[in-house]
């Protein structure tokens, strides 16, 4: 997916360019090895027991709740959230040649994959069916030590990428306000939103009809089908040859953001560390690509 921080730091300097085909492959290959030893730390620290009985609270949670009805909803959001993204994309190169798709791209991503997905999966339906809305006290009040474990691959992970494009972006000057545009960008309009939907939403209700594993690898799938196809198809601008770099480098790519994000949802359910991890790796891809006048 092409970020959404390149859009907001554009907007705030005027000036962000973006360096061609070679710093973002060569970005995305330096982090392929932090983010699998983020899935193995993950595995050696998550305590299986706790983790069963984390896992016993989420099925509570999503009692009452029509799996097959949810799940359909979340699905056809996501199918409009990507022709709405086609359709920014076409708008802004046919009718706003100068201005950046991107730019209009967070509201489209914060209502389709956060706010209907909340109301029609959540609050929709405690009114309909009456059920209670325990799940995102499960996600969101995370009060047991153990599951802010996650923080040391979390942390391991954040480490390893910053040195393994430190010759990128060494000798490069960020100023404070594109580094500022770029955090708030990225936190706000990709993180929380998909991290939301395909985690908190998605993965949680396949995992309870299909079991653990399964679960977490179709909704790595999903997020990888829908990642690779809004950054090698999603771009009708005249610089999207610029960002692409293959359907294969992208799934194998995404395949592994997706894995590393699914498990440490999986360990602990703790939404703010998914955001975190994901926040702390984006902007570590995008670093290189950015930079002030």
């Amino acid at each position: 997916m092409v970020v959404t921080a390149l859009a907001a730091a554009f907007v705030m300097t005027g000036y962000v360019p973006f360096h061609g085909e070679a710093p973002v492959k060569t970005t995305h290959d330096s982090l392929l090895v932090p983010m699998a030893t983020g899935i193995v730390l993950a595995a050696l620290l998550a305590d299986r027991s706790q983790r069963r009985k984390l896992d016993q609270r989420v099925r509570r949670a999503l009692e009452g709740h029509s799996m097959p009805y949810e799940l359909t909803w979340l699905l056809l959001l996501l199918a409009v959230f990507l022709v709405a993204t086609l359709g920014v994309s076409y708008f802004a190169e046919v009718f706003l040649p100068g201005v950046s798709w991107e730019v209009m791209m967070p509201p489209v991503r914060i209502l389709f994959l956060f706010v209907l997905p909340l109301i029609v999966v959540d609050l929709g339906g405690f009114t309909i069916a009456g059920y209670s809305t325990v799940m995102p006290t499960v996600a969101m009040r995370v009060t047991e030590r153990w599951r802010w474990m996650g923080l040391v691959p979390a942390a391991a992970v954040a480490g390893l990428s910053l040195l393994a494009i430190s010759d990128i972006i060494r000798g490069s000057v960020l100023g404070p306000l594109v580094l500022a545009a770029a955090v708030l960008a990225i936190v706000a309009a990709v993180a929380v939103p998909e991290e939301m939907f395909f985690r908190a939403l998605v993965q949680s209700r396949l995992e309870v009809v299909v079991g653990r594993w399964p679960g977490i690898l179709l909704s790595v799938a999903l997020f990888t089908v829908v990642s690779v196809f809004l950054s090698e198809y999603g771009d009708f601008s005249s610089e999207s040859e610029l960002v692409e770099f293959g359907v294969g480098h992208a799934a194998v790519f995404y395949a592994v953001v997706g894995l590393l994000q699914g498990y440490i949802w999986a360990c602990y359910r703790n939404i703010w560390l998914n955001i975190l991890l994901r926040s702390a790796t984006l902007l570590l891809r995008v670093l290189p690509a950015l930079q002030l006048m």
